[in-house]
């Protein structure tokens, strides 16, 4: 597990610095496609912040496989459990998101996305990044980026999207594409698809 993963005020620190004032936009776009009453699933959700954007109506689950982040959002009330997208069964909601985690798992990319949208009843909503230091034009920016996010047992920790690769790993899903464009200052990508 990266050193990132092992701390929730290391992890909000460091995303903290990456995205500036607009660290919170990530979330806010992606409640705006959550509709009130509805039952939210969220792969790789860190601490579960995202709940905190939501109606309260909203039934919201949280998976993740670090550890210290399952416990950090436990003490927070939020509901999230340890899981491993890798090696466990995904269950069924009637909205799954998964929020700047898909670079984890170059280059099975397209499986696990085939998976996410398989496990959505109603609508799949994803974010990725396109902008970030394992994306630095200074080699030892890079390194520290890409060290800093790696997850061991997961892929190729220099791996990063851009917007072409996204919209090529989209448009197999082109028909069921409601909405996509960038998000947070054009750091991040984000992908709604309709079932």
């Amino acid at each position: 597990m990266s050193f990132l993963y092992r701390s929730s005020w290391l992890y909000h620190t460091v995303l903290a610095g990456a995205y500036g004032r607009h660290k919170l936009d990530r979330f806010r776009a992606v409640a705006q496609w959550i509709p009130e009453g509805s039952k939210v699933l969220d792969v790789c959700c860190g601490d579960g912040r995202l709940a905190e954007y939501l109606p309260p109506s909203v039934d919201y689950r949280g998976l993740d496989r670090s550890r210290a982040l399952v416990r950090a959002a436990r003490r927070l009330g939020r509901r999230v459990d340890a899981f491993d997208l890798r090696t466990d069964a995904l269950p069924r909601a009637e909205i799954v998101v998964c929020q700047i985690s898909l670079y984890q798992f170059y280059p099975h990319v397209e499986s696990v996305l085939a998976r996410l949208f398989e496990a959505a009843e109603q609508r799949l909503i994803i974010t990725e990044s396109v902008r970030c230091l394992a994306q630095s034009r200074w080699p030892w920016l890079a390194a520290l980026g890409a060290w800093g996010m790696r997850v061991e047992g997961m892929g190729d920790s220099r791996f990063r999207f851009t917007p072409h690769s996204l919209q090529e790993l989209f448009r197999p899903y082109r028909e069921r594409l409601r909405h996509w464009g960038a998000i947070s200052a054009g750091r991040d990508w984000l992908f709604v698809l309709e079932k």
